[in-house]
């Protein structure tokens, strides 16, 4: 640590030109280390496959948007710092490109940001590095001691520290009830049949008051642990945490290359491994849910080809299992025409099917007149860019923590055949991983 200090100590002023310095550190768990380190804003961001983790506290610098008109310059921004700093942006987009409101409020539409301290552990090597920009003499100077005194506290963790079991949920409060969601369902299937709309996705809020103050970053490593093979993500903003345990790749892109992936068609898990191989089975095989899907499939294939010289994807869909649900799934990949990057990709594929429906502007029209609650950022993108790689994930199963509150969100596509009861309960399934790690 004393050498990364002495090394901010030594930097001179570069206006506009990031200071980053890193070091090698020993094995430790990151979110741990959030857990205990919790000096504000702290974020984290790690995917599906584990080539990526990324802890950081503080703010070096970030970037905000306030509508989608703003989106192209922030991305630009943030490229442009990634590239100095040779490392990623974390970053999040919120679902109705908009600056949020009630609990959301503070939250824009966009934001990108680069960690004053950070762990970045990638190829199997953990880093801590320390990051810093100025425009200014007196910038320089205040962040420059601001970093040293952050560096300087930095609590050491190891694996064998104790994180928080939970706390009890003493009430829940659901913005909608069977009732309710069964009417707007109905309506929904009223304005299917029309021909117009094939799929459009309900989302629902429900809000918990806690015994205690939550631990979100404890609550994320059990929400992790219960959700192996998801996107892990979280982002301290405005006195509020938004997190979660996302199955949904928006995209990945390295260079030119691109996977992205058609998500569509659920059915709960088994108690049993016969149970759950027929479960399995009827996702394959359910007429409603193979359509759903066909339709997923073939509006990401039409969205991406103004973009792209060139798609494949496996002649027949696989499954992706959860711990509480399993869906259909097909991975899609495709190579990028010249000068076409992650703006590009963000525009064709948000809101992605899998939360708002298709065809998509008539969908997210029908949602605004059925949905009572905002979304804020569930549902929208979420994670790291930079110049030569980038990887977002859909910000599903999410949550948004404020000390003893809570707001988990869960959503269901509905399609001609839908059956309310059905949906209903896999809107609660979709929250109950959430659940568990709160109360550990």
């Amino acid at each position: 640590m004393s050498r990364l200090i002495d090394q901010v100590r030594a930097w001179q002023l570069r206006p506009g030109t990031l200071h980053r310095c890193c070091q090698i550190i020993p094995e430790l768990d990151v979110l741990t280390w959030l857990h205990y380190n919790h000096w504000q804003p702290r974020s984290y961001w790690s995917d599906r496959e584990q080539r990526l983790e990324i802890g950081g506290i503080g703010s070096a610098i970030q970037f905000q948007a306030h509508s989608a008109d703003d989106f192209a310059s922030l991305l630009s921004r943030a490229h442009e710092l990634a590239a100095q700093a040779s490392s990623s942006l974390i970053c999040a987009f919120a679902f109705d490109e908009a600056p949020g409101r009630a609990h959301w409020q503070g939250f824009p539409a966009a934001l990108a940001l680069l960690p004053a301290v950070e762990i970045r552990r990638e190829k199997g090597t953990l880093r801590l590095a320390a990051n810093l920009f100025a425009m200014t003499e007196d910038e320089l100077a205040l962040q420059r001691r601001e970093l040293i005194s952050l560096l300087n506290k930095l609590i050491p963790v190891s694996s064998e520290d104790y994180l928080d079991s939970g706390v009890e949920v003493v009430q829940r409060l659901d913005e909608l009830d069977y009732g309710s969601c069964k009417a707007h369902i109905s309506d929904i299937l009223s304005e299917i049949s029309q021909g117009d709309i094939h799929k459009a996705v309900l989302a629902r809020q429900v809000e918990l008051r806690l015994a205690g103050k939550l631990s979100p970053f404890a609550t994320l490593r059990r929400w992790q642990q219960i959700s192996p093979g998801s996107f892990s993500f979280a982002i301290e903003h405005a006195d509020r945490v938004f997190m979660g345990c996302s199955p949904e790749r928006l995209f990945r892109r390295d260079g030119r290359d691109v996977l992205t992936e058609s998500l569509a068609g659920t059915v709960r898990r088994g108690e049993t491994p016969d149970e759950d191989l027929k479960l399995e089975e009827s996702l394959r095989n359910d007429s409603k849910l193979v359509r759903e899907h066909d339709w997923v499939t073939r509006y990401i294939e039409g969205e991406l080809a103004p973009w792209v010289v060139s798609t494949s994807a496996p002649q027949k869909a696989g499954v992706l299992k959860l711990d509480r649900i399993q869906h259909r799934h097909l991975p899609i990949r495709a190579k990028l025409k010249e000068h076409v990057g992650d703006l590009e990709l963000l525009r064709a594929l948000h809101p992605t099917p899998a939360v708002c429906g298709f065809p998509r502007h008539a969908a997210h029209d029908l949602i605004t007149r059925h949905e009572s609650v905002q979304r804020g950022w569930y549902s929208g993108v979420i994670g790291v860019v930079s110049p030569h790689s980038s990887e977002l994930a859909v910000a599903i199963r999410s949550a948004l923590v404020a000390e003893d509150r809570a707001w988990c969100y869960s959503g269901v596509g509905i399609v001609e055949g839908s059956d309310p009861e059905a949906e209903w309960q896999e809107l609660e399934a979709k929250i109950e991983s959430f659940l568990a790690a709160v109360e550990g």
